[in-house]
């Protein structure tokens, strides 16, 4: 009886110590109030705060108001971002190291001046803002009218928006802002009336490789530019561009690094000079209510310059929920891995670097995570080991020592992390007008997409894999993709864009040497279509498509008409089944070189399978 009563009395103890330790903590945040005042430079306030706060334990509250921000007093740091373009940045927000922090706004608006990157958080945990607005004074992106063309000159001339500082020299155009100027260089021509891109814009870019765009002003806020292009942008039509590759993805608006348990609510991005949100070896992301989308109010064609979001190396769960992602230059979302390429193995040693330039710099990994080496051309698995040390001795050259020895390997070489991996939950979101895809998954965790609104000049979901170009892992596992809506995916032209599009860049003579990915399901989504194409698929090992409702859209004329409405190349267990097809011809369905494939109860579609791949991904 003693025993229990002195059992009881500890727990009580230990209980109320909590409640009391809790408490104090609770009492112990700082919480600082930064008044509006009109018209003032904010950035050396929140500078001085934070220098003196570096712990964290704090809530920053910011009222109803316009508050602004300039580069020549704000924090500079040299910042290596994975994707997008590393360099010296000036930081408004750096809370770096800190722990427990909210910034809190109130319908508040943070105005960034010139060449800034807005938040910075690295190394950080417990980090919160919400009720923020941000944007920029001028756009990163070039924006105006085409009021005529001349396609035999292969000119046209364009009225430049009334937002848009510009000049042109030396027969160049250039655009810029409070401190920055970029040249023109990669393009995209935009439709006023539904402003996405505009049908087929494929045809309306220009070749920087082949020579510059020309450019000669013809009058007051006019410019006639000449490029080396298939066809001349329509009359009518909004000619954008982002200037040079390389130059134009500087400024991300917030940057995550080695960090956890990160969330992001009713928050509007209207404008960032490369991707809004970037996130790399962060554990934890929750999205409510992030918006990366146009300023309701503007007549900008652009948000984001880069993807709206994208998250390399991470861990946890990535979470969206209620999230509107429009008008950005590439994708809503990107979540994957990294393959570093093998340059050379010696006992326990492998000599590694980056296969992209926007990957130098980038944490690959950490002494005791668990890395695998995969097969460069086939993107299957070799050896799986555990990093007992990693050397960098530059930002793109490396080396990680092993636990053990090698085998002996005769192969082309990849590296992945599979410590750093993380599932991801897209709910009730909206995907629209859109350069590129909507989303791309590349984790070997679970995948949960429900709910969600895709309307994207490329494809709807990509599942794809490469250690050549991008050198994004991995494989998938587990992915279901549900309750979906597609509109008239793959508007763009490029090249067959498919409304789900399974396309591991696997090296075509080394196809069929096992499967790359694992377990995807694609049921009771809606699927309003203008092309042929809808799903593509290679090497994956179990598929199942159910319940769809497929429609033709008749928005637009088909692309690339003629090919397979589902597509199958070295694919195993594909179930297809209960789907439906309402347009004024049958779907087929194409597979070769598969396995067990079932097709039933199919509404619309041919009764038997076809051999007629898409030849594109075929001889990739």
């Amino acid at each position: 009886m003693e025993i229990r009563k002195r059992n009881f009395y500890i727990k009580y103890i230990l209980l109320l110590y909590f409640i009391i330790g809790s408490a104090a903590t609770a009492f112990a945040v700082n919480r600082i109030k930064i008044p509006y005042q009109e018209n003032i430079d904010f950035t050396t306030r929140i500078r001085e705060i934070l220098e003196n706060n570096k712990q964290g334990n704090m809530v920053l509250e910011f009222e109803e108001g316009v508050y602004h921000f300039y580069p020549e007093k704000a924090e500079g740091l040299y910042i290596c971002v994975s994707n997008n373009d590393n360099g010296y940045k000036r930081v408004a927000f750096n809370l770096s190291g800190m722990e427990n922090v909210r910034v809190e706004g109130a319908g508040t608006e943070f105005l960034f001046h010139g060449s800034m990157v807005p938040f910075y958080i690295n190394e950080a945990k417990d980090i919160s803002i919400s009720g923020i607005n941000m944007d920029y004074d001028y756009s990163f992106i070039f924006e105006g009218e085409v009021v005529a063309n001349d396609p035999a000159k292969k000119t046209f001339d364009i009225r430049v928006s009334n937002d848009i500082q510009y000049k042109v020299k030396s027969d160049r155009l250039y655009f810029g802002g409070y401190d920055w100027e970029l040249p023109t260089g990669e393009n995209i021509v935009f439709d006023p009336e539904t402003r996405a891109p505009y049908y087929h814009t494929q045809l309306y870019l220009h070749a920087p490789w082949r020579g510059d765009l020309l450019a000669e002003s013809i009058g007051d806020s006019l410019v006639r530019l000449q490029g080396n292009m298939k066809e001349v942008p329509p009359v009518g039509s909004i000619y954008t561009d982002k200037g040079p590759h390389g130059r134009n993805r500087v400024f991300p608006g917030i940057i995550l690094h080695s960090s956890s348990d990160i969330s992001l609510e009713k928050m509007n991005i209207y404008m960032s000079g490369a991707m809004a949100l970037i996130g790399e070896n962060t554990e934890n992301v929750t999205m409510r209510e992030f918006n990366i989308r146009l300023r309701p109010e503007s007549n900008r064609m652009i948000s984001a310059s880069a993807d709206a979001t994208h998250f390399v190396n991470c861990r946890g769960l990535i979470y969206f929920e209620n999230c509107l992602f429009e008008n950005m230059l590439d994708d809503a979302t990107n979540v994957h891995g990294t393959y570093m390429k093998v340059t050379e193995i010696s006992g326990d040693r492998l000599a590694v670097q980056f296969g992209h330039y926007q990957q130098e710099g980038f944490r690959f990994a950490q002494k005791g995570d668990t890395l695998r080496l995969i097969d460069r051309n086939t993107l299957l698995p070799i050896h799986t080991f555990t990093a007992k040390d990693i050397q960098w001795v530059n930002h793109n050259y490396g080396l990680i020592y092993a636990d053990a020895a090698f085998p002996e390997l005769d192969k082309s070489l990849a590296v992945e992390n599979l410590s750093n991996c993380a599932s991801m939950i897209m709910k009730n979101c909206t995907v629209r007008n859109n350069r590129a895809r909507s989303i791309l998954i590349s984790t070997n965790k679970p995948v949960l997409v429900e709910g969600n609104y895709f309307d994207s000049m490329m494809a709807g979901v990509l599942i794809a894999g490469d250690a050549d170009r991008w050198c994004e892992s991995g494989n998938v596992s587990d992915v279901v993709i549900r309750n979906n809506t597609f509109v008239n995916i793959g508007k763009g032209g490029a090249n067959p864009q498919s409304v789900l599009q399974i396309s591991p860049q696997i090296v075509p003579e080394h196809k069929g040497k096992g499967y790359y990915h694992g377990r995807i399901v694609f049921e009771d989504n809606t699927v309003r279509t203008f092309d042929a194409q809808v799903v593509y698929g290679l090497s994956l090992e179990n598929l199942v498509i159910r319940n769809n409702t497929f429609i033709q859209s008749r928005d637009y004329k088909p692309i690339f008409d003629g090919l397979s409405f589902f597509d199958f190349q070295y694919c195993k267990n594909v179930d297809i089944r209960g789907n439906s097809f309402e347009g004024d011809y049958e779907a087929e369905v194409s597979a070769r070189n598969c396995e067990n494939i079932s097709l039933k109860r199919q509404k619309g579609f041919h009764d038997k399978m076809v051999d007629k791949p898409n030849l594109f991904f075929y001889k990739q």
